[in-house]
């Protein structure tokens, strides 16, 4: 919810600017910017959000500095560097694991 509650889409130029980077088409910018609250707003912009390429989420964090909201892309890059760092751990144990169930089993 902090995502949500911290995004700015409404007022900041936010959906605007990701118009202009061809990360919303104009169906997707005229749909967000007709709801009346800015929750709403937010919502259904991660909602479009969750449905784009690597490429466009990576113009999406551009767009957050560009509108002044670098704490909302601070937000996501330190969850997407946590999930990052745990996967890098599990595949390193897994691997360990496999050399000594190997090892052992031999």
């Amino acid at each position: 919810m902090f995502l949500v509650d911290t995004l700015d889409a409404k007022y900041s130029g936010l959906v605007g600017e990701l118009y202009q980077a061809e990360v919303l088409s104009r169906e997707e910018m005229e749909s967000i910017n007709c709801e009346v609250t800015s929750i709403i707003q937010n919502e259904k912009l991660l909602s479009v959000l969750s449905r784009k390429t690597k490429d466009q989420f990576d113009k999406f964090l551009d767009a957050l500095d560009k509108t002044g909201q670098q704490h909302v892309r601070n937000h996501i890059t330190g969850r997407q560097r946590q999930f990052y760092v745990f996967v890098v751990f599990s595949i390193y144990v897994l691997v360990i694991l496999h050399y000594f169930v190997v090892v052992n089993g031999q």
